[in-house]
């Protein structure tokens, strides 16, 4: 059991990470048809999908609809990501585009605009009570609790023991990870694909969408996304595959992308990660039946590899004209992209 679930992690170097799925991340792939997901509602800390059977096609998908849960009042994010890009004139919330990376001293925080159609104001969690208002705030904890009750009932879903949990999920399991929230806006004036494909880092992503756009690869084909206004879209990311790889129900990491936008599209998102503050990286481990927990890589090293790939790697590593191939354009860095800011896990939809 403990050769196949290493056979199972992907190697965490890029150029590596996607090295079998290269071809389905190609934006010239259209999407075919609609994505029907299953869908859970969270009851009594944990998640209900009404019988295990959509339950197990949910972990094997690697993303699900999940019901707003009764008192999560989604307005105040939705008013803001509707704002923040707009600049100081436009109150309450468009001064947010004026706060860059450096009022926080990390490359990952504050607004950015991206080499696709994204643009976005993103900060971790340490900072959410100092620079967000208190609204947004008290959303982004109500976030990060919803997070912890999902992540719970995965893990025992799929036969973890909860002993494990603190150390596997490096603190999220206790509320104690590392948590983004951050707001986008998809510029259709920017000629580019709204997000490039990719699979998230972290354990989790919490979405909220009130526009079409967002698009998974299930089965080797793209398919879109409906939005539903009284559903979160829960996909799970590289860590959550690395560390169920060898239990009894591997949970997936989803492949997604968000389609060329011909309007102003806006949305938000609560991401749980390992915890990897300054001085204090996690990492990240696989449950291995029999042996227990297996350190793989550090928390930063997946978020720096990964991070890469959302902009480079769509290409083959070896194709003509890919970064890393011969003759390759691994000297031109775009604004924003990962090569100017290492640490710039803020590339989300």
């Amino acid at each position: 059991m403990a050769a196949e679930a290493r056979d199972l992690v992907p190697e965490i170097r890029r150029g590596k990470i996607y090295q079998d799925v290269y071809e389905k991340r190609s934006p010239g792939r259209p999407a075919l048809g609609e994505a029907r997901l299953e869908r859970a509602r969270a009851v009594g800390g944990a998640l209900d999908f009404g019988g295990s059977g959509a339950r197990d096609r949910a972990f094997r998908d690697g993303v699900f609809l999940l019901e707003i849960p009764g008192g999560l009042d989604v307005s105040a994010g939705d008013a803001f990501a509707r704002q923040f890009y707009e600049g100081p004139d436009a109150a309450p919330y468009g001064r947010f585009r004026d706060i860059g990376s450096d009022h926080f001293g990390d490359p990952l925080l504050g607004f950015h605009q991206r080499i696709n159609q994204i643009e976005q104001f993103l900060l971790e969690r340490r900072f959410w009570a100092a620079a967000y208002p208190p609204e947004i705030t008290a959303l982004g904890e109500l976030l990060t609790r919803l997070s912890r009750h999902v992540l719970c009932s995965v893990l025992s879903a799929v036969g973890i023991p909860e002993r494990d949990w603190a150390r596997a999920t490096g603190g999220c399991s206790r509320c104690a990870g590392s948590y983004h929230l951050t707001f986008n806006h998809y510029r259709p004036a920017h000629e580019d694909i709204g997000l490039s494909s990719h699979k998230d880092d972290g354990f989790l992503t919490i979405l909220r969408t009130t526009a079409p756009g967002l698009e998974v690869s299930r089965e080797d084909h793209w398919e879109t996304v409906p939005a539903d206004p009284d559903c979160f879209i829960v996909n799970f990311g590289l860590s959550m595959e690395i560390l169920t790889a060898g239990s009894r129900m591997p949970v997936a990491a989803i492949m997604h992308r968000v389609a060329r936008q011909q309007g102003d599209r806006s949305s938000f998102g609560h991401f749980s990660s390992s915890g990897c503050l300054p001085g204090g990286d996690q990492g990240i481990y696989r449950y291995v039946h029999g042996s227990g927990l297996e350190r793989v890589c550090g928390s930063r090293e997946l978020i720096d590899e990964n991070d890469y790939e959302i902009y480079a790697g769509t290409d083959a590593p070896d194709a003509p004209g890919a970064p890393d191939a011969p003759g390759g354009s691994d000297t031109t860095v775009a604004p924003g992209s990962p090569e100017e800011h290492p640490t710039a896990k803020g590339v989300r939809r």
